[in-house]
C-alpha cells in the first residue's frame, strides 16, 4: 500500500478577508457558536474550544497585525506535523487571487470559490517547499475550461519555479468535464489529481492504482476530508469520520492500492481542528506498513513500472 498526502490551498490568511465578509462572519460563527454544539457532542474537548473561542473573538486583532493569523498557522502546523512523521505531501496552491473562475463555458462559478491570495506573492514559499521535499501543485481554476485557460494557470508557476518540470494539477471544487484531461495534455501538465469526490471516499470506478487517460496520468483522490466532516457534506463527527476512513485503509492495503488523502490546509486549525484524524491516517498507514509518496512520486513510480 501507498499513501498520498494532500493539501488543497484553498484560503492561506484571514487577513487578506474583509472583516465584514461573509467569509469572516463564517469563521467567527463556527469557532464560537458551531464549535460549542461540537463540545456538548463530545466531538471536540473543552480545550479545543477555548482555543476556538479565542481565535473566533480575536479575528479583528488578525486584521490590525495584532494577532497571529489563524490560516497561516494551520500551513505551519503542516510542515510541523510531516516533519515531526518525516513524511512529505503536495500542496496544490491557486493560481488567481479573486477568480471564481466557470463551472463549464458560459456558467460562472460560485464568488466564494475565488482564492484570498496572491500565490506570485508566496514564491519564497513555494521555493522552500519544493527544496525540502513537498511538492507544489497547482489547483486550478479555469484550466477545466480550455487548453489555453490550462496553460495560462500553468504559465504563472512556471515563473514562480522556472526549475520545475513535471506538472500536477487539482481543479478547485473538483469539477470534472469530458475533457478536462485532454486540456492538461495539451497545455503541458504531467498528471491530474482530480479524480475524486466531494460527497464519498473510497476508489471511484474501482480505480486502485494511477493511470493514464488522453494522454496525461491521472491519480485518484480516495480520502477527502470535507466528505466526511463538512456540514454541507457528510457532517460526521471524527469517530465516525475513521470509521468510515478504516475502511478504505483496509481495502488499500488488501489491493495494494495507492490511497490519496485530500486534508485542506484550513482544517489544522480554527474551527476545524482536524488536524489529529490527520496525524491518525499517517500512524495507521504506518502501522500497517505503508509507503508515503507525494503525488509526483506516486506517478512517476507507476510510470516507471508500466514502461
Amino acid at each position: 500500500m501507498k499513501i498520498v498526502l494532500t493539501h488543497d490551498v484553498d484560503h492561506l490568511a484571514l487577513r487578506n478577508v474583509p472583516l465584514w465578509s461573509k467569509a469572516s462572519a463564517s469563521f467567527i460563527k463556527q469557532c464560537i457558536f458551531s464549535n460549542f454544539s461540537r463540545l456538548l457532542k463530545k466531538d471536540i474537548n473543552g480545550l479545543t474550544y477555548i482555543k476556538s473561542f479565542l481565535s473566533g473573538i480575536s479575528l479583528p486583532l488578525v486584521k490590525l497585525g495584532i494577532a497571529k493569523d489563524p490560516r497561516e498557522k494551520c500551513l505551519l502546523r503542516i510542515l510541523t506535523i510531516e516533519k515531526e512523521y518525516n513524511v512529505r505531501s503536495t500542496f496544490y496552491f491557486i493560481p488567481f487571487k479573486g477568480t471564481p473562475g466557470f463551472v463549464r463555458r458560459e456558467e460562472p462559478a460560485s464568488m466564494y470559490r475565488g482564492a484570498d491570495y496572491d500565490v506570485r506573492k508566496y514564491k519564497d514559499l513555494l521555493l522552500e517547499l519544493e527544496e525540502e521535499g513537498w511538492e507544489v501543485g497547482i489547483h486550478g481554476i479555469n484550466a477545466h475550461i480550455s487548453p489555453d485557460k490550462a496553460a495560462e494557470e500553468l504559465k504563472v508557476f512556471k515563473t514562480l519555479l522556472p526549475e520545475k518540470t513535471k506538472w500536477g494539477m487539482r481543479i478547485h471544487w473538483l469539477y470534472q468535464p469530458g475533457d478536462l484531461w485532454k486540456n492538461l495534455k495539451d497545455a503541458g501538465y504531467y498528471y491530474d489529481a482530480t479524480f475524486g469526490s466531494n460527497e464519498d471516499i473510497g476508489f471511484k470506478e474501482n480505480r486502485f492504482h494511477p493511470f493514464k487517460k488522453d494522454g496525461v496520468w491521472v491519480l485518484p483522490m480516495n480520502i477527502q476530508d470535507g466528505a466526511l466532516l463538512a456540514p454541507w457534506h457528510k457532517h460526521l463527527t471524527r469517530e465516525q469520520a475513521w470509521k468510515e476512513i478504516q475502511t478504505v485503509l483496509d481495502t488499500a492495503k488488501e489491493k495494494q492500492a495507492v490511497v490519496t488523502i485530500l486534508w485542506h490546509n484550513a482544517s489544522f486549525g480554527a474551527p476545524r481542528f482536524w488536524d489529529r484524524l490527520y496525524c491518525k491516517i499517517i500512524e495507521e498507514g504506518r502501522k500497517q506498513g505503508a509507503q508515503f509518496l507525494t503525488a509526483l512520486q506516486a506517478v512517476e513510480h507507476f510510470e516507471s513500472i508500466s514502461s
